[in-house]
């Protein structure tokens, strides 16, 4: 289970072809496709009647099939020889998952979510093979996770992940691109993300940069390391 930057941003709004109206606070438009620039590839989404993800279809072979039923959701990894290579079942409590279970490679891999009262995740716990591996406290202020501190269940040991935010609405997905059991994300769009170590060192810092269409949605992105050179470019559109 991963908690990166991703699903942070991965996130949470309107529909322009199908939706249905988000909480009002969280805008922006659902992505239709998102490139990345440096890897090749495009990602391309299908939405449902009720505005969420349906099937993710990559361009280079395979996709990701979602598949809804009461609260469970099914998200299967199809490759391109057709065949389903791993899988994970999350298990919603009312609105969001609660917990999650893998399958196939993922077999022994589960996690449990918490979230407050704006659908926004305060703690994942990770495990393997039943056994506690990790937990991610979230702090959050204003609707935006400023900090989140990930304990190593074995060591004990610490990652503290802080960020900071512009002012412009998170339009790059409000709703998790359409993956709305995993709750919202933030409410802006954070500008820098810096990770630092239990013996204070500083381990990773990167910088977020935006542009935007003339709807004011955001349509490219690029990450930056702390030496300035890019991490990812991405594009999208709605």
């Amino acid at each position: 289970m991963k908690i990166t930057f991703q699903i942070l941003l991965l996130c949470f709004c309107l529909s322009l072809a199908c939706c249905k109206k988000e909480e009002a606070s969280f805008s922006g438009a659902k992505v239709a496709t998102n490139t990345n620039m440096r890897a090749g590839y495009v990602d391309a989404y299908t939405y449902n009647s009720d505005g969420n993800v349906s099937e993710i279809t990559r361009n280079l072979g395979g996709k990701t099939v979602f598949s809804y039923s009461g609260d469970t959701v099914l998200m299967q990894y199809i490759n391109a020889a057709s065949v389903v290579s791993s899988a994970t079942r999350y298990i919603r409590q009312g609105t969001y998952a609660d917990t999650s279970f893998g399958f196939y490679q993922a077999a022994n891999n589960s996690a449990k979510y918490a979230y407050n009262s704006d659908g926004q995740l305060t703690q994942q716990k990770n495990y393997a093979f039943g056994s506690l591996s990790s937990t991610s406290d979230f702090t959050l202020t204003s609707k935006n996770p400023v900090s989140i501190t990930t304990t190593n269940a074995g060591t004990g040991t610490h990652v503290y992940t802080y960020y900071s935010y512009g002012t412009n609405s998170n339009t790059i997905g409000n709703q998790n691109f359409g993956m709305g059991f995993l709750g919202v994300g933030s409410l802006y769009l954070p500008t820098t993300q810096v990770r630092i170590a239990d013996n204070g060192d500083t381990t990773a810092v990167i910088t977020y940069t935006y542009h935007y269409n003339g709807d004011s949605n955001v349509d490219g992105l690029v990450t930056h390391d702390r030496n300035g050179f890019v991490v990812d470019s991405m594009a999208y559109s709605y």
